[in-house]
């Protein structure tokens, strides 16, 4: 029996979770229909049950005790010696904010329908790549992460990929004042975005944003769909809508809205935003330490 510490974190998938939402009587009707509304999360769902087989197959074999969860109730992640987290990227995200210094092996669960930049593999390479693992040849990559203050208390410092800002109703516009190198602007948007190199390529890219280099420790911002500043002779857009900032560069983002949150790393996790509150973005927070060769 092996003597290396392992903890499992899976994804449950969209069709485990409308299952648990109550939605079972909808699910089976659109089955019998064969209704193409449904046919993604079938193929999703039967190809991350395949790859959990085989990953619990191939760690049974080596006499690898591992603990499976989807959360971390109860348990300190670091205090294992490795965490294989099964699913997509958001099993990733989801896994990063409750890990320190253990080093992470993500295995892309359903690579036909979900997205696996984290990913060193799908579940047919896991034999090969917890071989290297175990031999110290797979690339261990250091990951840089973001840390986010409301006010001068830290609220996150552990962000792998990006912060949104905006009001909580999406259709409400966010209003701020934005700070940069000196400058100072009073924006309307519906938002922005400050991502971190990891999440560089992702949403803040459909927002206008740039690829990053690997192993960049900047931060970078977009601001989503600017608006005009309104009433007399505020017609033009800001001019503070994007670009890198390192914490020398006093980004500051000062809420003028009401009702407004912080969006960390996707949804599931969201700080309340009052009026008047600011908010700072430093590269102050530990790496996180994956097993991959990212591009």
């Amino acid at each position: 029996m092996s003597d290396l510490s392992v903890l499992v974190i899976h994804r449950m998938t969209s069709y485990q979770q409308m299952l648990s939402s109550g939605f079972r009587s909808t699910l089976e009707e659109l089955r019998k229909q064969n209704d193409p509304l449904i046919q993604r999360m079938l193929t999703a769902e039967q190809t991350h049950n395949r790859s959990m087989e085989i990953i619990r197959s191939e760690l049974a074999q080596r006499g690898i005790q591992a603990i499976w969860r989807h959360d971390f109730s109860g348990l300190f992640p670091d205090s294992f010696d490795l965490v294989i987290a099964i699913g997509g990227d958001g099993t990733v995200l989801h896994a990063s904010h409750a890990i320190g210094k253990v080093p992470v092996l993500s295995i892309n669960s359903s690579p036909e329908t979900s997205t696996g930049y984290f990913a060193s593999g799908d579940a047919t390479r896991f034999s090969e790549l917890l071989d290297k693992v175990l031999a110290r040849e797979l690339p261990l990559q250091q990951l840089f992460r973001m840390e986010v203050t409301l006010n001068g208390e830290v609220v996150n410092s552990r962000v792998l990929n990006d912060v949104l800002f905006c009001n909580d109703c999406p259709a409400m516009t966010t209003r701020y004042h934005l700070s940069f190198r000196g400058r100072f602007e009073h924006q309307i948007s519906s938002g922005i975005w400050v991502s971190t190199q990891a999440g560089s390529t992702a949403a803040i890219k459909a927002a206008g944003g740039v690829p990053m280099d690997g192993g960049m420790t900047a931060l970078q911002y977009a601001v989503r769909e600017p608006c005009p500043g309104g009433g007399t002779g505020q017609a033009a857009l800001p001019t503070l809508t994007g670009g890198l900032f390192t914490g020398d560069d006093g980004f500051a983002i000062r809420s003028k809205s009401s009702s407004a949150s912080l969006f960390i790393d996707g949804p599931h996790v969201a700080v309340p935003v009052k009026y008047g509150d600011i908010i700072t973005f430093s590269g102050g927070a530990a790496p996180l330490f994956l097993y991959a060769k990212l591009d």
